[in-house]
């Protein structure tokens, strides 16, 4: 089928086919030519032998004597009144009867087949000459005409085959001149749509030549076309791959065409419940209707998310919407801890700024006037003055965790000179609440990078913490292991413990634990939160193991080499 289909199949074809047609034409042609030229001549050199006869019969008289030597002149047939005057053969006898049966049709008559041969008769009718039916009649044998014609034909097929040959050859030979650029250039169209760009080499200068230019020159703009637009395309998927926020692109059937790695998570997640679908695909082909943009928030799976609808359309016509998802989980519930952040500063606020503002107006007054009494409300005053300051000095610690603007001086440091200090500074108030407290560590120096002061703080809010939940007689240890690459440190009580509903929080801002179980003045809800922050600028962690009514115990891991921030 392919080869029929060829370009060179079919003008090779066409020209067979039209070279063919001309040749048969042209052979029918010379045929019939030659036939009719052989007739004509026989038929010319017939009648003058009949003008002869007639000649000598009209001047002679010959048809009164039969022994003349015309009436023995082959081919000759005189008749009279019935009767042939002239020798008669079998041939002589059978042309007679046919030409008698033929009268009418002409002077000249075509016999065929008397006796395998055809004949030309030739009839002079000269009755109108004589008181009797008087004709004449001379015939000559066709057979030699007959072989010529067979040889002439012979000869013209046999040429007209010799032409076609020829003809076949010289028709491959300029079929391939001209179809073998085609062919090329079809086979660099079917490579260019590869990705193959080659260039075509330039034979002729006539339109092929000028075909295969312009082949070339397009080759070159479409090469140049798709690397810009392959570019583009990588550096648009690039900046999709990397935005932090969901781009999709939806049909007007809300089918999905087109999303980066973000958008197809989020998809995901709106795909996954059967209401969550209906609401996503109902919104977009609300949005492909009234060709509107909108924005709207949704919460689904404890996951925030702002979706911005943005019909695709040119003129009238919508062809889909564009659906940008960013997550706002965070900003809702940075906005959520902004908010509580301000009612639990303010409410801690209060408490002590209300005594202070109570206890103040009292000694103003002169409501109270015994000297221990006014000591006793002094104290009050700066226990609380105390309370407010370490509460600002924790939030603006906090602050400048959170901006990354405060100073650690991690160099390295002896932890072990730590933990003597810590425990000159906590045993005269372990003994006071008679707790047992002991430090388990390494012999000798224990050095490795940390800030000591901000270690130094944790460690106070972890043992503060511990005094806070433990009671009379309980144990508050400190242990300390290394290895070759981390230091793990251990503060463990044997107190209330933590209930396991607030121990996913218990590192939160101002997130506080039963108050009522805890000895002296109430934290802030801040420690932990600072705590852990310094451990994660170490770049270390800090978990928690606790059971109610059982003890609580908080685990340090620190590298010991710091890398810089």
């Amino acid at each position: 089928m392919k080869f029929i289909n060829s370009v060179v199949t079919k003008l090779w074809l066409t020209i067979i086919l039209i070279v063919t047609t001309v040749l048969i034409l042209l052979s029918i042609i010379l045929s019939l030519y030659f036939r009719n030229y052989v007739l004509n001549s026989t038929e010319t050199l017939l009648q003058e032998e009949v003008s002869r006869v007639e000649e000598m019969v009209l001047t002679e008289h010959y048809v009164d004597n039969p022994d003349e030597i015309l009436f023995r002149e082959d081919n000759l047939i005189i008749y009279m009144d019935g009767t042939v005057l002239s020798e008669e053969s079998a041939t002589d006898e059978l042309i007679f009867r046919e030409t008698i049966d033929k009268e009418g049709e002409g002077s000249t008559v075509i016999l065929n087949d008397i006796y395998g041969h055809d004949y030309m008769v030739k009839v002079s009718n000269l009755s109108d000459y004589f008181d009797k039916d008087t004709a004449i009649l001379k015939y000559r044998d066709l057979e030699d005409i007959n072989e010529s014609m067979r040889a002439v034909t012979t000869i013209i097929i046999a040429s007209a085959f010799v032409l076609f040959i020829i003809t076949t050859l010289f028709a491959f030979f300029l079929i391939n001149r001209l179809t073998r650029p085609l062919i090329n250039l079809k086979n660099a169209a079917f490579r260019t749509a590869k990705g193959d760009y080659n260039k075509l080499q330039v034979k002729s200068r006539d339109e092929l030549g000028e075909l295969t230019l312009a082949f070339n020159k397009m080759n070159d703009d479409i090469r140049h076309n798709v690397s810009e637009i392959t570019h583009e395309k990588n550096l648009r998927e690039q900046i999709f791959t990397y935005m932090n926020e969901g781009v999709l692109y939806f049909n007007r059937s809300a089918e999905l065409i087109y999303s980066n790695h973000k958008g197809n998570e989020m998809n995901h997640i709106f795909q996954s419940t059967e209401s969550g679908s209906i609401r996503f695909n109902d919104a977009i082909k609300e949005v492909a209707d009234k060709r509107e943009s909108t924005i709207e928030r949704v919460e689904l799976q404890h996951r925030h998310f702002q979706l911005s609808y943005t019909p695709v359309k040119e003129g009238e016509t919508v062809y889909g919407v564009i659906l940008l998802i960013r997550d706002i989980t965070e900003e809702v519930g940075a906005e959520k801890m902004r908010s509580e952040f301000i009612a639990n500063v303010s409410h801690e606020l209060k408490t002590p700024m209300v005594m202070l503002s109570g206890y103040s107006e009292a000694l103003l007054d002169d409501i109270v006037t015994e000297p221990h009494e006014i000591k006793e409300m002094i104290g009050i005053i700066k226990d609380e003055s105390d309370r407010m300051n370490t509460m600002v000095n924790e939030l603006i610690t906090i602050a400048r965790m959170d901006s990354r603007s405060d100073f650690f001086d991690i160099m390295d440091n002896d932890f072990n000179l730590l933990l003597e200090k810590l425990k000159s500074r906590f045993r005269h108030e372990m003994n006071e609440n008679g707790i047992e407290f002991s430090v388990n560590s390494l012999d000798g120096p224990l050095i490795f990078q940390f800030d000591y002061d901000k270690l130094s703080q944790v460690m106070t809010n972890l043992l503060d913490n511990a005094i806070r939940y433990t009671s009379t007689g309980d144990e508050i240890t400190v242990d300390v292991s290394s290895s070759p690459h981390s230091v793990t440190i251990e503060v463990r009580d044997t107190g209330t413990g933590i209930k396991p509903e607030h121990q996913a929080r218990i590192f939160e801002r101002f997130y506080k634990v039963d108050e009522s179980r805890t000895r002296g003045q109430h934290g802030t809800g801040l420690g932990l939160y600072i705590v852990k922050s310094i451990i994660e600028r170490h770049r270390g962690i800090i978990e928690l193991e606790s059971r109610f009514g059982s003890g609580t115990t908080f685990r340090i891991t620190l590298p010991k080499t710091i890398g810089e921030d």
